[in-house]
């Protein structure tokens, strides 16, 4: 066996040739995972009484469905470049620094920390009027960005039914804000 960035007993050579076929996504995945059941689980004692195969399909289930149900839920996303393009003025797309310092926009971090801008908040090529409102009423310390996100496309109880995204697509950006400060006092509370 071969020892692998450190690791105690090393990886057999099938593991490494399975490893060398991997995107650097997959990898990256995997030797995370391995530092982590090395640190918790040093002599694998824990880890025999498992159903390892179980526990890795559990495990890659969690980290992928749980990506496409926020993808069910929220729509499609544009990462940095999408926005630049979609906020180009005269075919010249702003810049990085722009687009991340750009207020009333809902920018989301993944758990690989990729920021990624749901399309949901976009319309004809610039942010919803209004959404910015709706970010300040609701500080991320009282809800994650995600949360956020969810709830602005959720149909809500006091807006009737309706999602605030499609409010604030109708012009009530002013109804959408008083009910944001009103679940952000909830929230507080």
């Amino acid at each position: 066996m071969t020892d692998v960035a450190g690791m105690p007993g090393g990886l057999p050579r099938s593991m490494l040739e399975a490893l060398a076929r991997t995107s650097g996504a997959q990898r990256s995945f995997v030797e995370q995972l391995l530092r982590e059941l090395v640190l918790r689980d040093p002599d694998g004692a824990a880890l025999a009484r498992v159903d390892a195969a179980a526990a890795a399909r559990g495990a890659v289930d969690q980290v992928l469905d749980s990506a496409e149900r926020w993808t069910d839920h929220l729509g499609g996303f544009y990462d940095v470049d999408g926005v630049r393009r979609l906020l180009s003025r005269a075919g010249r797309p702003v810049s990085k620094q722009a687009v991340s310092q750009r207020r009333g926009l809902l920018a989301l971090t993944t758990g690989s920390g990729r920021v990624v801008y749901p399309t949901f908040q976009f319309t004809g090529g610039s942010p919803l009027p209004g959404l910015d409102d709706v970010l300040r009423a609701v500080p991320e310390y009282l809800a994650s960005r995600w949360t956020l996100a969810s709830w602005l496309t959720s149909p809500q109880p006091g807006l009737d039914g309706t999602t605030p995204v499609q409010l604030l697509r109708e012009g009530a950006a002013d109804v959408v804000v008083a009910a944001a400060r009103d679940w952000a006092r909830a929230l507080a509370a």
